[in-house]
């Protein structure tokens, strides 16, 4: 009876869902309660994904398989968050016309995975690859989030000045989202709760440095915030590092009551090692300061109970990684077989060509040799090149192949730098011709911006410095 209930529920929200725009759907995903999330959100997730991905909406099911990895984030389950942020690529939800918001949260989610992996450069790679795209956003809240990423990362490594430095501007980028003037941002629960953990973190920054005034004045403030949002997430933030600021001010009982709801909500909805731990330990330090011993056992087996689930944890992650690179080494390899063959088809063409040429070349001059005005006989390359210019312009799918015949050192050289795809050789090979942006997009039926944003794809893949211009590194490639 269950089941069936279960069965005719999803039903009706497939036809519910089935009426909204892919906006409104994401809505929903945002609307979603992340602090108490757990197997009925998930569920709910999952069937907004079904209909995303029937209406065609890429965008929206992504953002979907990147809060349900966020979730089992949250819940401990890093085999499964590592599972649903693969989703993303193995259905190919990502490509040039992907909104910045989707490529956005996928680097982050990675970006947190690398971090529990202890894979620091990684991790911090995930966040270069969009920090200046994020900061030139008008989005509020992109800047605010991805700055305090960075200042998480830099306090982990004890680096406190330069989280100070990230802190400090999350700090004024949320309020700027909160205060939301002019109505320039859609303001959820979730969005309005993260934007308030930032005056917890910069207490904590500040009662890290010894700067103990000033981290009295934001831990106030973030306990007085904490009771605007009724969010679990947010009072756990506020409480641990009030808790931490009342243990250096040696307020026992302050620190104490602060820390134990921090350990409730640990326990109870942040099964993460990440927040248990923390909590953990700095109960331990405060009972070793009290020298209370039972307390200090307790506290004691409780890491060790964690740190072993998490050292399990680390290892199934890590043998999922590794798969996943085996897996994309092989297919790597095999797109260069493919390649490789193309390339020696193209070359043995390119000769059945020239020889063909010259023989009906000779056989012609032959013919002729008692005439005195010889035609003029267009050189083979410009001859060649004519015809790939033309090819190009109708988006012909011979156009790579008689433009290999033109340029046969071309794919090679370009192969040498990253491995790319044939689309993306085929690409390389309009800018070496020199198209403009313009041009590319109306010979092959895509938008400028698509245009656009394979260009910037391009720069990464192939590391061309970015105060040199993209033509210019491909007329210097064959030199």
């Amino acid at each position: 009876m269950v089941k069936k209930l279960t069965v005719f529920f999803l039903l009706i929200s497939s036809f519910f869902y089935s009426q909204h725009t892919e906006k409104e759907l994401k809505n929903m995903l945002f609307d979603i309660d992340f602090s108490a999330a757990g197997p009925k959100e998930i569920e709910k997730i999952d069937s907004l994904i079904k209909v995303c991905k029937k209406d065609s909406y890429n965008d929206c099911a992504a953002l979907g398989y990147l809060k349900i990895a966020n979730i089992y984030d949250k819940m401990n389950d890093t085999k499964k968050s590592f599972y649903y942020i693969n989703k993303v690529e193995k259905e190919n939800l990502i490509n040039s016309d992907t909104d910045f918001e989707v490529i956005f949260y996928l680097h982050m989610q990675k970006s947190f995975l690398y971090q529990k992996l202890g894979e620091r450069v990684a991790s911090f790679k995930q966040l270069e690859e969009i920090y200046d795209k994020a900061m030139k956003t008008d989005n509020a809240y992109f800047i605010y989030l991805i700055n305090r990423q960075y200042a998480s990362k830099y306090d982990e490594v004890n680096k406190k000045e330069l989280s100070l430095k990230y802190n400090r501007t999350a700090y004024k980028y949320s309020k700027i989202y909160r205060e939301n003037k002019g109505n320039r941002y859609r303001i959820d629960k979730n969005r309005l709760s993260n934007s308030y953990k930032t005056s917890a973190y910069l207490g904590g920054i500040y009662t890290d440095l010894n700067q103990l005034d000033s981290a009295k004045i934001y831990i106030e403030e973030a306990i007085h915030n904490e009771k605007k949002v009724n969010d679990i997430g947010v009072k756990y933030i506020t409480s641990f590092y009030a808790g931490r600021y009342f243990k250096a001010v040696k307020n026992v009982k302050q620190a104490q009551y602060y820390l134990w709801i921090c350990k409730n909500i640990a326990k109870n909805y942040y099964k993460s090692e990440n927040y248990q731990i923390a909590v953990a330990g700095e109960l331990k330090a405060l009972y070793e300061s009290l020298g209370q011993k039972d307390s200090i056992g307790y506290y004691s087996n409780w890491l060790l109970d964690i740190e072993s689930l998490s050292s399990e944890q680390y290892q199934t992650l890590n043998d999922t990684v590794d798969q996943q690179n085996e897996l994309e080494n092989a297919e790597r390899k095999k797109e260069t077989k493919n390649l490789f063959f193309i390339l020696s088809l193209s070359i043995a063409t390119c000769l059945l060509f020239i020889f063909l040429f010259l023989y009906y070349y000779r056989k012609h001059k032959s013919k002729n040799l008692d005439k005195i005005d010889i035609p003029h006989q267009m050189p083979v390359q410009e001859s060649i090149f004519k015809e790939v210019i033309q090819l190009a312009k109708e988006n012909n799918p011979e156009f790579l192949t008689r433009f290999n015949e033109y340029c046969p050192h071309f794919s090679e050289e370009l192969l040498k730098v990253s491995p790319l795809k044939i689309s993306e050789i085929r690409f390389c090979a309009y800018i070496y011709l020199n198209f403009s942006t313009k041009e590319i997009a109306e010979y092959t039926f895509t938008s400028v911006r698509t245009v656009q944003t394979k260009k910037y794809n391009l720069r990464k893949k192939l590391n061309i410095p970015g105060d040199m211009d993209i033509y210019v590194w491909f007329s210097k490639l064959l030199k």
